[in-house]
């Protein structure tokens, strides 16, 4: 518990700085320049550590990379299932609770996705989104340190569906760490393959993936890109 409470200080922290310490420009990102900074450590350090790391991992037999996100998955839909009943959505409710029981049970803790053979597709929900649904829409844009693309909102939503998660209560650190090397690099895994396409498309990639984030989690939020599918990485990038 004493974790998920530093993370919080943290993050208290981090948004007290970035808010009284800079002078608004515009409305979507008025803290550009801590933005930018942060952007490029958050860049140099997945350069130098995690993308070699994924890399690697990419390498692993696609059966034990399938098994490793779909448990991960599983663990999501507990907030999932949370955000569902906070925004009176019932018939996700259903449908993401009958999931993460189905993947538990007879998908052996989520390492299987038995719910898909079913048309249990997976849905994704936060805090965030909930915290839009109830008329917070519009954020100040933010990098975090490591995490990346935030905004005041869909930061505090991440603390809040952070301890709506097993990781803050597991006592044991090195296990706790495993499980967090294992999900940054699963999660970071998934998003190699479309590195390329990102840097043909973006002449200013800070630029590019600030509008991707906030039209998404704008879709998110209205209900219209909700449904993720999973992720299959076949093989390393070339």
């Amino acid at each position: 518990m004493y974790k998920f409470k530093f993370g919080l200080t943290f993050l208290v922290i981090f948004l007290s700085l970035i808010l009284s310490g800079c002078a608004f420009r515009n409305k979507v990102d008025p803290f550009e320049g801590v933005n930018r900074g942060v952007f490029v450590i958050n860049k140099t350090l997945d350069r130098a550590i995690l993308k070699p790391v994924a890399c690697i991992y990419l390498c692993f037999p696609p059966i034990v990379r399938n098994r490793v996100n779909n448990f991960f998955q599983n663990i999501s839909e507990i907030p999932t299932v949370a955000n569902d009943l906070l925004q009176g959505d019932f018939p996700n409710f259903e449908k993401d609770a009958s999931r993460f029981l189905l993947n538990t049970t007879w998908g052996l803790g989520g390492l299987f996705d038995v719910a898909a053979t079913v048309n249990r597709c997976r849905h994704h929900n936060d805090f965030g989104i909930t915290l839009g649904k109830w008329g917070y829409r519009n954020s100040i844009y933010i990098v975090l340190p490591v995490f990346g693309p935030s905004t005041v909102r869909d930061t505090i939503g991440r603390a809040i569906t952070y301890g709506l998660t097993p990781w803050p209560y597991i006592r044991q650190q090195k296990i706790c760490w495993g499980f967090y090397a294992a999900f940054a690099v699963d999660t970071r895994a998934c998003y190699l393959k479309i590195e390329p396409a990102i840097d043909e498309a973006a002449v200013d990639e800070y630029v590019f993936l600030r509008d991707a984030y906030l039209q998404r989690r704008a879709a998110e939020i209205r209900g219209s890109c909700a449904t993720v599918e999973p992720v299959l990485l076949e093989e390393p990038p070339e």
